[in-house]
């Protein structure tokens, strides 16, 4: 079929970035302004309340995190110094830096 070679650049372009596989760049503890947050491979711990990460997303040096219940956490700009922690619920928002 000659349409075949065509078609490839057009469905690579569609293709999704691998999983991101544990260790996640964002594992450890960040200074959110007021609050410490924990981030395990398996877990987040808001300061108050530790809750099972269920499925983590990457888009760039950005993630997801789903958690169990249904709640869902973006973690932009994720680098080794800090990162951008959103609430998909409420939208709240907190610039963070690494304190381990």
């Amino acid at each position: 079929m000659r349409l075949a070679p065509l078609l490839l650049p057009l469905l690579a372009a569609c293709a999704r970035e691998p999983a991101p596989a544990p260790p996640y760049p964002f594992t450890g503890s960040w200074d959110c302004g007021g609050a410490t947050f924990r981030f395990t491979n398996t877990s987040y711990f808001n300061g108050s309340k530790t809750y099972p990460i269920r499925a983590v997303t990457r888009e760039g040096d950005s993630y997801t995190l789903y958690i169990q219940g249904g709640t869902r956490i973006f973690l932009a700009l994720v680098t080794d110094t800090g990162l951008t922690w959103v609430s998909a619920a409420s939208g709240d928002q907190f610039h963070c830096r690494r304190v381990n």
